[in-house]
């Protein structure tokens, strides 16, 4: 299955902020408790089977917002969290993400991108303690992801 990487547009892609990460490895951060309902690059409501067939007619226009508290040291997947659940079940192997780096990460910051509650311990694996830029990629943030993430 060929789904167009319009995200390849994106300000991002072209800054070199994105990879190709396994769609396994996010799916293991997801946020369990979002709404069941996802919303299309309009704001269109649409129900997750809706979703794929959105995608897989117009292409991703975006890449997967992990973002990463480095003061709390806690991280999450902050946009993507529908599409995730698609991708994992249509069996996309690799998906476009970036990492967003904050002072903090979780439900409680005011700019939150979902309504899900999850927040996961960063531990030994994220490799970075102050911000330098806003936006990384992700095999710069995560040592998990050294040598899996691929070139976008």
């Amino acid at each position: 299955m060929d789904i167009r990487a319009l995200w390849k547009n994106h300000p991002l892609y072209a800054a070199g902020k994105i990879e190709l990460v396994p769609t396994d490895w996010v799916w293991a951060y997801r946020g369990a408790d979002v709404s069941p309902e996802a919303d299309l690059k309009d704001g269109t409501i649409v129900t997750l089977d809706e979703l794929w067939d959105n995608i897989v007619s117009e292409g991703l226009h975006d890449p997967l917002i992990m973002r990463v508290g480095v003061r709390n040291k806690k991280f999450r997947l902050e946009a993507g969290n529908h599409r995730i659940q698609v991708f994992h079940t249509h069996g996309v192997p690799f998906i476009p993400v970036t990492v967003q780096v904050r002072e903090e990460c979780g439900p409680h910051v005011g700019d939150v991108m979902t309504d899900a509650t999850h927040n996961f311990d960063a531990g030994d694996d994220v490799l970075i303690s102050a911000i330098t830029e806003e936006y990384m990629k992700p095999s710069d943030v995560f040592r998990s992801l050294a040598g899996v993430a691929r070139p976008a």
